[in-house]
């Protein structure tokens, strides 16, 4: 594999990245938000709603705690909310950022994403009997706690509306998607429908529900279909890091009927008695923050792709991994280290060709010096064959360079893994390892530690040194937004790929020091010993 390859292969990687191919929206650079409410008028309506923050989401609540706004961020620790020097909060970017989609808003027009925040698009609305969304009710503000250390972010909704009345406890967790919605309901029906709109932006999505002791059951397009008695109702985009999903399980024995119904965004309408208990799941439609919920055991929901089985290897050693060492940043440490010597005899080979290349390359270069003016055909089966001969003189398989690709599945699902991790816990000055570093420290470790590592693999070439090391200013930009368990993960890996290229290196530089050196000896003429003269042929003597 050649350096020039190499460096356009990074070039295409960097494009994409900026163009936000697989990664979402980038994040804005800050700190870790600390989870809170706020009270502020959100939607230009009499009143205030009550927002929930966090890392992952911002969600919105009006005063009988239907959700008007579900904003769930495609960038860990994204702020959307700027908070105002006189106290007061600007929602502008959360309503109308083209990056981030609330799922119970109304369907995108024309690549727009519109803040509408309608009767029929609420998220745990309640109606039947005198119950009605679209009417007005009699409020009393919601009490609100936060409990941090439990992973707790509450709400108490009470209202009555026709002589019903209503509490709804809410339980945000800010570490993950799941929201826990208790609803007791008196003087009404003996059972209520709850509404559960989502995914803002899906023209089509997934709409399943599988019942007790049953098997899934899906709608697609424009149709209907009624589940009794669920295990769960979902509603999913195509998995991957900016899908979304909305999950709605029963819980403590609540029995839930469905109404499904497909085509422009798609809800689920779910009759669920008078006092009920529901575990919600509205967030990322991606492997790892399904498994940290507990949702990838139920039937259909979610069917990993190779890169998914790794990852959930993976996860599942780091939590055995935790049990024993209790903090998650030397858990990373020793993930690494245990995965790269692992992965040492695959890297061994890369290394080598690597070397091996490096070594070969001023040669290289003189060869193709000598025919560069030369296009004729002759000349280029000249250069291909001085080409293979010096490939067989240094033991050289360009065929070698495929081991480079060997590594990535790993490599890829490892990145998806810690990327998508939810850690409790800090490390070192690190607020949250699921964040970007505040400091900006790691990102300065990572560029000279990725320079050191092209260093290491260009030293015989200067000149592309210069060229290649442009591009880690473009992947420090990257490197300011990476959730910093990656970073980590990326420093250490690279440190311990440096030194073992070093012994590479050198290893390979004494297996090849006398190539070219050991050939058939010339005889020379000197003065003191002259060369013989030609034998004198004497013809045979005639009879």
């Amino acid at each position: 594999m050649t350096n020039k390859f190499l460096l356009s292969l990074a070039a295409v990687g960097g494009t994409l990245l900026l163009a936000g191919c697989g990664t979402g929206p980038l994040p804005t650079f800050g700190k870790a938000i600390i989870p809170e409410w706020i009270t502020a008028d959100f939607d230009g309506q009499p009143g205030d709603e009550y927002i929930a923050t966090s890392n992952l989401q911002d969600v919105v609540f009006n005063a009988r705690g239907e959700v008007i706004g579900w904003y769930v961020k495609a960038s860990a620790g994204t702020p959307y909310i700027k908070r105002n020097a006189d106290g007061t909060y600007n929602f502008d970017a959360l309503k109308n950022s083209r990056s981030i989609v609330n799922m119970v808003g109304g369907a995108a027009q024309n690549g727009q994403q519109p803040a509408t925040f309608a009767p029929e698009r609420r998220a745990f609305a309640l109606s039947g009997g005198a119950l009605n969304p679209a009417q007005s009710a009699e409020t009393t503000a919601p009490t609100l706690s936060l409990d941090l250390p439990a992973n707790r972010q509450e709400a108490v909704f009470r209202y009555t509306q026709g002589g019903v009345s209503v509490t709804k406890t809410v339980v945000m967790h800010p570490r993950n998607f799941k929201i826990d919605v208790q609803t007791q309901v008196t003087g009404g029906d003996e059972r209520v429908n709850m509404l559960f709109p989502g995914l803002g932006r899906a023209d089509n999505p997934d709409v399943r529900a599988v019942p007790v002791g049953g098997q899934p059951a899906g709608v697609q397009g424009s149709g209907t279909l009624n589940v009794k008695n669920i295990q769960y109702a979902a509603l999913q985009e195509k998995a991957n890091q900016t899908a979304h999903a909305l999950i709605v399980r029963p819980q403590s024995g609540t029995s839930v009927d469905v109404t499904l119904t497909g085509g422009a965004q798609g809800l689920i309408s779910a009759s669920v008695p008078a006092s009920s208990n529901l575990e919600v799941y509205g967030g990322k439609n991606e492997l790892i923050h399904l498994y940290q919920s507990g949702y990838t055991s139920l039937p259909g929901l979610f069917k990993p792709n190779i890169f998914g089985e790794i990852s959930l290897f993976i996860v599942k050693l780091m939590e055995s991994m935790y049990k024993v060492i209790g903090n998650w940043g030397l858990v990373l440490i020793a993930l690494t280290i245990l995965l790269r010597l692992i992965m040492w005899p695959l890297m061994q080979t890369q290394g080598r060709t690597t070397a091996r290349m490096q070594v070969m390359q001023p040669k290289i270069k003189e060869i193709q010096d000598k025919y560069k003016d030369r296009k004729d055909v002759d000349s280029q089966r000249a250069m291909q064959s001085e080409m293979q001969q010096l490939y067989r003189d240094h033991n050289f398989n360009p065929a070698g360079c495929l081991s480079t690709f060997l590594p990535f599945p790993i490599l890829i699902a490892l990145w998806s893994t810690i990327r998508n991790f939810e850690f409790d816990s800090g490390f070192l000055w690190l607020p949250d390892l699921a964040v970007p570093d505040p400091f900006y420290i790691l990102a300065l470790v990572y560029l000279v530690v990725n320079i050191g590592q092209l260093y290491v693999m260009t030293r015989k070439n200067p000149d592309m040194f210069k060229q290649q090391a442009f591009i880690y200013l473009i992947f420090l930009y990257f490197a300011l937004t990476f959730p910093a368990g990656v970073t980590i993960y990326i420093i250490l890996s690279t440190l311990i790929g440096i030194g073992q290229q070093i012994l590479i290196n050198k290893q390979v530089e004494r297996e090849t020091a006398t190539l070219g050196v050991q050939k058939a000896p010339v005889r020379t003429v000197t003065a003191a010993k002259p060369a013989a003269k030609p034998a004198k042929t004497i013809d045979a003597p005639k009879k």
